[in-house]
């Protein structure tokens, strides 16, 4: 991930500096975005309703489900096989620490639903903590290094590893 949200950003700030409470996100969520998202956008995706996420909408303006669904990653440490989900589903490596860089990757392939209509160009992502759409608060996000239109018919996916996140 490229970048913190204003969210994160001032929640860890007031609880580091300022002994403030900034509870773990109760959820986990990867989301794919029609642009790339900026600081202040928030997690509510619907516009209507004074989102900023621009996100793969889930359904048309007839009512149609397009199959879009934000990748649920669940509750970091919720547990799963004897393992924190959190730790079930992020790789961090003792080389990585030991290199400084602090880096954590997907332990798992993410495989987004199949595409039922075409969902456009897909140039963004953001890490949220609300598996539901177009809800909750965005933590991080970036843009993709190689975006893509999405016809009807594709799905979208992160190899073993290639989803990496990072504090710069």
């Amino acid at each position: 991930m490229a970048a913190l949200s204003d969210y994160l950003e001032s929640g860890l700030l007031h609880h580091v500096f300022r002994g403030q409470e900034f509870p773990k996100p109760e959820n986990i969520a990867v989301a794919l975005c029609s642009g790339v998202p900026s600081d202040a956008s928030t997690g509510i995706s619907n516009y209507a309703n004074g989102g900023t996420l621009p996100e793969i909408a889930s359904g048309d303006s007839a009512g149609n489900d397009t199959g879009y669904r934000r990748y649920n990653l669940g509750r970091p440490d919720d547990t799963a096989g004897g393992q924190a989900s959190g730790d079930y589903a992020w790789l961090y490596a003792q080389s990585d620490h030991d290199a400084g860089n602090g880096l954590i990757k997907n332990r798992n392939t993410i495989i987004f639903d199949v595409a039922q209509q075409n969902w456009g160009w897909v140039s963004g992502i953001a890490i949220v903590d609300s598996g539901q759409y177009g809800t909750g608060n965005m933590l991080m996000y970036a843009e993709l290094e190689n975006p893509r239109i999405i016809y009807q018919g594709d799905s979208v996916k992160f190899d073993l590893t290639k989803l990496q996140i990072k504090f710069k």
